[in-house]
């Protein structure tokens, strides 16, 4: 009976240990992932490297991004929507599709932002390219027509009053 009772100790001791360690990145509670999308909510409007066009894309807590540009009217190109996860404690990674761009395809955009000043500013760099429309998104295994690629840095936008 003693032997059960120790086995039974061990158990609930090392269960509660283990509930009680830091978590490692990759399997953070559901409350952290969306406690870092809280942070990030909001609009961010970013200047490219080299260009001089800015764009603006909106962040919601639950991994959606709407993405707007200067110069869509010179391109022909419908605004972009995508998602976004976190790949670092203040990093994520963005997926934007524009379709119709320039009357040829689909645009398909990968991007790496940077978080600083508690998410006041962020810095980055996008490569993508405009593919065929019958491209899959998800799968992309052709070639692009045109590819491109910069890096940006930004800030968020704020209200008036604040």
């Amino acid at each position: 009976m003693t032997y059960k009772l120790n086995l039974l100790a061990i158990v609930l001791f090392v269960f509660s240990v283990t509930l009680m360690m830091p978590t490692p990145y990759g399997s953070a509670s559901a409350e952290e992932k969306f406690s870092f999308g809280r942070n990030i909510e909001g609009t961010y409007i970013l200047d490219q490297h080299g260009e001089t066009d800015r764009s603006s894309y909106t962040f919601t807590e639950f991994g959606s991004v709407i993405w707007s540009a200067a110069d869509q009217k010179k391109y022909s190109y419908f605004p972009g929507a995508g998602v976004w996860k976190q790949t670092g404690d203040r990093q994520i990674s963005v997926r934007i599709i524009s379709f119709d761009y320039d009357n040829k395809g689909v645009g398909i955009v990968d991007m790496k932002f940077n978080f600083y000043d508690k998410y006041q500013s962020v810095t980055g760099e996008f490569k993508g390219g405009i593919y065929p429309l019958d491209v899959d998104v998800n799968v992309i295994d052709k070639k692009p027509m045109q590819e491109f690629n910069s890096d940006f840095t930004g800030v968020r936008l704020t209200n008036a009053g604040d």
